[in-house]
Parts: structure tokens; sequence; C-alpha cells
């Protein structure tokens, strides 16, 4: 169960994975709720709005797909291909999670943490699966850090580890593009580093978001992260120094979690320089390939 965005003529489509095709979620959407509710359906734009309408969860895919396929009607939703996708999600927030890999900390020259440690990436900050990623020559060294983002999918505060699980929507792949040098300068002067991780483009995401019921709980699953086909990280989510539930509950003690917001969850070690002409890829078996060119200006 994946859903995402799709580039169509017309414009950007929400979709549905079902089988190995596509379907127009937006238009099922609204004819599911003007056909079966009788009444008209709330805003689908991308992923949040559909974890925010309380769908994104195995009842809701099983109503929206069954409604596509009954009466033999798949054939009006299905996308065409070979689709481009764009960012599946707009968070309202972006929660990053630093030294959550014991050896990414140490490779670092820093001290593991005794508590999760964030930071914000700003929402302008993301792109989407194929968007360039923007080095600016006056800004130094720009690097690479691959990791995995849950989306929440129900609004909270102070959750509980134990109620973490009710609150995510899904999964997908986020590339935490760090100014490296701009970060160590800032961190010198005791400056937050702003800056070095907020620049545009620095935060692509997708390509899809996967939803929670279909992948494992406590969640495990492996990330890797090449440049030009050479891997550069490789980590799996149980060596997380703070697993998932206690990530939610320790960030939803500072602020409110909504739909949509996404909490990436630290990156493995080997982080390293992009340039001009690279291609990066984030790649999970469970989620797909979130792959982006770099551009230098």
């Amino acid at each position: 169960m994946r859903i995402g965005v799709i580039n169509t003529d017309s414009g950007k489509a929400v979709a549905l994975e079902l089988g190995d095709r596509w379907i127009d979620a937006s238009r099922a959407w609204k004819d599911y709720h003007t056909h079966v509710e009788g009444a008209d359906a709330p805003p689908l734009a991308h992923a949040g709005d559909f974890a925010a309408a309380g769908w994104m969860n195995r009842s809701g895919y099983r109503r929206l797909t069954e409604f596509v396929q009954r009466h033999g009607r798949l054939e009006e939703y299905l996308l065409p291909g070979p689709h481009t996708f764009a960012a599946p999600v707009r968070p309202g927030k972006v929660i990053a999670i630093g030294r959550n890999y014991a050896k990414h900390a140490k490779e670092m020259g820093n001290e593991i943490p005794d508590e999760p440690m964030f930071f914000n990436k700003l929402p302008d900050t993301i792109i989407g699966p194929g968007e360039a990623i923007v080095k600016e020559s006056w800004a130094g060294r720009v690097d690479f850090e691959g990791e995995i983002a849950v989306m929440i999918g129900v609004q909270g505060r102070n959750i509980a580890e134990a109620e973490a699980k009710e609150h995510v929507a899904g999964y997908t792949l986020l590339n935490d593009i760090s100014a490296r040098d701009l970060q160590n300068k800032d961190k010198d002067r005791g400056h937050p580093w702003t800056r070095a991780k907020n620049m545009d483009t620095f935060c692509p995401v997708g390509p899809v978001v996967v939803f929670r019921d279909a992948l494992s709980w406590p969640f495990e699953e492996d990330i890797e992260t090449r440049v030009n086909s050479e891997v550069r990280q490789q980590g799996n989510t149980q060596q997380f120094l703070f697993p998932i539930p206690r990530l939610i509950a320790h960030v939803s003690r500072y602020f409110t979690l909504y739909p949509g917001d996404l909490i990436a969850t630290g990156t493995p070690e080997g982080v390293g320089p992009l340039n001009g002409g690279d291609v990066v890829e984030v790649a999970s078996p469970g989620i797909g390939v979130l792959s982006n060119p770099v551009v230098e200006v």
C-alpha cells in the first residue's frame, strides 16, 4: 500500500498503487464522496490530506480501491505511464533527528546523546524525486544524509511511547542535505544550524509514502545511500539509538504533531560531499528509491 503524487498532463494527481499500476486517487476520492457519501470531498492534494481524513490504513485503502474496481470502472481511473513523481507530502513541519546512529555520531566527532536531539527543516526546502539539488558554489562542501522519515497521521501532543504507533501514517525517504562548511562554522560560533540545513532544495522527499500497515511494527527496514551508483551509506532502523516510539514521544512533548508532519529519523555513518553532475539515491526495499541530480551554480 503506497501513496504518491504523480505528474500528469493536467497537473498533479494523488495516486494509489494497485498491483503494478497507479490509480488517480484524487478523482476517485471526489467520486467516492459524491456517489457513496453524498457529500463534497475534503481537499486531497497530497498524502497528508489522505492521512488527516483517517483513510491511511487498510480500511481506507480497501474502500477506495474497491470503489474504483466496482462495475468494471478500473480503466477510468488508471494513470497511464511512464510515471514521474512529485514530493508525496507537503508537511507543516519537518523535524530532523540528529545523531540517532552511534557510528554516525562518532564519525562526526560528536558524543552519543542521552536523549533525542533535533532540528528543523523548513517546508520550503522540500523537493520531489528527480528534482535537482542546487549546490551554491559559495557554500563550500555540501553533504548527503540519507534517512527514513515517519509521516504523522493523527494529531497529538505529549504522546506516550505505547500510543506512538497509532499516530504513524506511514514512511518515506528523505535526504537531509547539509552545507557542512557553514554548519561547522556556525557550530564553532555557538550558532544554530538553520542556514546550513535549510537552503532551497535541501530536503528531497519521496518517492512515495508507504502505509504503516504495510510494514512491520516494531519498524525494521534497511536504508542505503548511493552516489553515482556507488554505495556510500548502509544502515538499518534496528541500529537507532532512539526508536520511533521514543522519537514521537520526545518530539511531541514540545509541540503538537499534525497529519502530514515528518520526523526524519537520522542518518547512518558514511555521509560525504556532493558535486555538480552527481546523482544521489536514497533507497529502502520497503519504500523505494529517492533519486536526485545535483546542479552546481
